[in-house]
């Protein structure tokens, strides 16, 4: 069930939804777990997604890792869901502090989890956030990461797939993440429209450079309209 503390960013049809939210029961069609670049989903909610989907995820896993070698942080890749009842798990690699670019490797991992949704064609995604936690980035950071690499995305394509996109929090980083989201959503426009609330197949993509490249340096200045 949904957290009743939450907020919404509209484009167009499509919804932005940022709230307090258990990962496992979101509502959509594919969700991301975020992992290490051995893909072993032994710890903190990479375990709690394997522990959940059945062993066959760590074998498909497993499988990726034969074929591709360890997988960088900033990449992304999917495999089935086993018991879960979405129709993919993608597998967001993100970086550790201190490895350096950071956020740019956040909106990396964020932009290529949502072209595997639009090659594939799943309608609705969500992420927890990549990045915080054990892997020590501030929060602030990857609110940033996630705004930018969400609203070029979406900016850039006027027809697209993906029409719902969930961001599910823990109590305590809900409001850090909150306040640095909104911060950027002020800062990129002058109108706001957010709405708050108190209420079978394995596969890997290669993501154009070019279509992240430029995302530390775009101007998004369209994009809540």
């Amino acid at each position: 069930m949904e957290s009743k503390t939450s907020m919404q960013f509209l484009y167009g049809d499509r919804e932005l939804w940022v709230g307090i939210s258990d990962l496992l029961t979101a509502q959509v069609e594919v969700i991301v777990n975020p992992t290490n670049s051995e893909l072993s989903h032994a710890e903190g909610l990479a375990g709690k997604i394997l522990a959940a989907a059945g062993e066959n995820l760590q074998n498909q896993s497993r499988q990726l890792i034969q074929e591709y070698g360890q997988i960088d942080s900033g990449m992304a890749v999917y495999t089935t869901a086993g018991s879960l009842p979405y129709k993919a798990v993608i597998h967001a690699v993100g970086p550790s502090m201190g490895e350096g670019d950071e956020q740019h490797k956040i909106e990396q991992t964020v932009s290529r989890s949502l072209l595997l949704c639009e090659a594939n064609e799943w309608g609705s995604i969500a992420f927890p956030v990549i990045g915080a936690g054990a892997r020590n980035i501030p929060i602030e950071i990857c609110a940033q990461a996630f705004f930018r690499s969400i609203t070029h995305f979406w900016d850039a394509r006027q027809e697209c797939a993906v029409e719902k996109i969930m961001v599910c929090l823990k109590q305590e980083t809900f409001r850090p993440f909150f306040d640095a989201f909104r911060e950027n959503a002020k800062t990129t426009t002058e109108e706001q429209p957010i709405i708050t609330s108190h209420d079978e197949a394995v596969g890997h993509i290669e993501l154009d450079e070019a279509e992240i490249a430029d995302l530390a340096d775009d101007e998004m200045t369209d994009w809540f309209k």
